[in-house]
């Protein structure tokens, strides 16, 4: 399984946005899912304005006003409407679309997939479905979060999709993705 196969479920799932905004929780989120924790973090992205430059190419963003965008959009939770749409007007600050991608490949590589294998030894030789569900659920939870979800890991471990699809519910997840990733698990059986 490549890359592309997990990428396309965390698009369906988290949606794709190029600039800042709250999600429902009200944390900075930009790309697919991705948290942006801190004024700092967010100056470490690669932004640039969305206007156009009259010389031709992006302009890349200062620190100042990384720092500004996204203060002006956690002040903003609550006072819209909570979808990433509504906060796209609040800065012209964006990412690329191949940096939000190399954001997702990169945090799989070396955060999510590891952690999996840590927690659930066989991942590699799970059913494509079920591995599937279980990135979606770490991406979403964060390993650490995934990690409590020991009756769910201890039925994957064992190779019972069936327990396995009873126990994946995400209190924190729209009904719709929780149906998916039940429904992913279930295929296995």
């Amino acid at each position: 399984m490549n890359f592309s196969d997990y990428f396309d479920d965390l698009q369906a799932h988290e949606g794709c946005v190029t600039w800042l905004y709250c999600d429902s929780r009200g944390f900075v989120t930009t790309g697919i899912g991705n948290l942006v924790a801190s004024a700092d973090a967010c100056a470490a992205l690669p932004w640039f304005h969305a206007a156009n430059n009259p010389a031709g190419g992006p302009v890349p963003a200062a620190d100042g006003e990384k720092r500004s965008a996204y203060t002006k959009v956690l002040n903003a939770f609550g006072l819209i409407k909570p979808s990433a749409m509504q906060y796209r007007s609040i800065s012209d600050l964006r990412l690329t679309l191949d940096f939000v991608i190399g954001l997702v490949e990169k945090r799989l590589a070396g955060e999510f997939i590891p952690g999996i294998q840590n927690l659930c030894p066989g991942f590699d030789n799970f059913p494509q479905p079920a591995r599937r569900a279980i990135v979606d659920m770490a991406y979403n939870l964060g390993v650490h979060g995934l990690s409590s979800f020991p009756r769910f890991l201890a039925a994957c471990n064992a190779g019972d999709w069936e327990t396995a699809s009873r126990q994946c519910h995400r209190a924190t997840s729209r009904d719709s993705r929780n149906d998916w990733t039940a429904q992913m698990l279930a295929s296995c059986i």
